[in-house]
């Protein structure tokens, strides 16, 4: 069997689960980013299309961080390997870590011990529930505000096993007014960082995974769409 035909026999067998949130007015964002604003150019006028014009920051919605996010010099997000973003996904019920607290080594080392031991490659998922408190404007509020996040120690111990990617569906990896420790170890050794993720609820605990970020030359980081593939019901 071919490339091709592996491919085609994938779609026929795979239910495909979107794992990103729509980009659109309102979002939550970064206190210090700008939000995302659209304005439309012309609808349906003039040569008959319609097109809008879109300003908002790399970090908008669901996207991943490049490792230039945090490293001068660093990996940007156009000179990132695609196939880093596609494999096996791991999704870890973290629900019952609290606002403001982190993921523990032990943590994942339970779920290890439950479930098997993460393979090199993995790009692992936090579930904390944290997308429920995805709304648009003031009711979005919620989702910035005391997030829980991953400890320094897990991301330590997530780049010892040699993971490509590690994800949240929080708004950061790093809880606020922490200094960014996770960011600094993971990016450092280029596994990314993926934030706003969305959907996990709904997936099992490994799970066919793709991420496809915009090519920006320089970028920091992209909005990304973020798909699951699971077995067709």
């Amino acid at each position: 069997m071919n490339t091709l035909e592996k491919l085609q026999d994938l779609l026929r067998t795979a239910k495909i689960i979107d794992m990103t949130h729509p980009l659109e007015e309102g979002i939550p964002h970064w206190f210090t980013q700008p939000g995302v604003t659209t304005e439309i150019g012309t609808k349906y006028v003039d040569d008959g299309s319609y097109w809008r014009e879109i300003k908002m920051c790399e970090h908008s919605g669901t996207h991943i961080d490049a490792q230039s996010h945090f490293v001068e010099g660093g990996e940007s997000v156009a000179q990132l390997p695609l196939e880093r973003l596609m494999g096996r996904g791991v999704n870890i019920d973290a629900t019952h870590i609290a606002g403001g607290e982190t993921v523990s080594v032990s943590d994942i080392q339970r779920f290890e011990k439950e479930n098997g031991e993460l393979q090199k490659g993995d790009l692992v998922f936090f579930r904390f529930g944290w997308d429920k408190k995805w709304k648009l404007g003031e009711e979005g509020r919620p989702f910035m505000e005391n997030w829980p996040g991953v400890s320094k120690e897990a991301s330590e111990y997530l780049a010892s096993k040699e993971v490509s990617a590690v994800g949240t569906d929080a708004s950061a990896l790093d809880v606020l007014d922490a200094g960014n420790p996770s960011h600094y170890v993971l990016l450092n050794k280029k596994i990314y960082i993926i934030e706003n993720v969305n959907q996990l609820e709904v997936l099992p605990k490994f799970f066919g995974v793709i991420g496809l970020p915009c090519k920006i030359k320089d970028g920091s980081g992209s909005t990304m769409r973020l798909l699951a593939l699971v077995d067709s019901e």
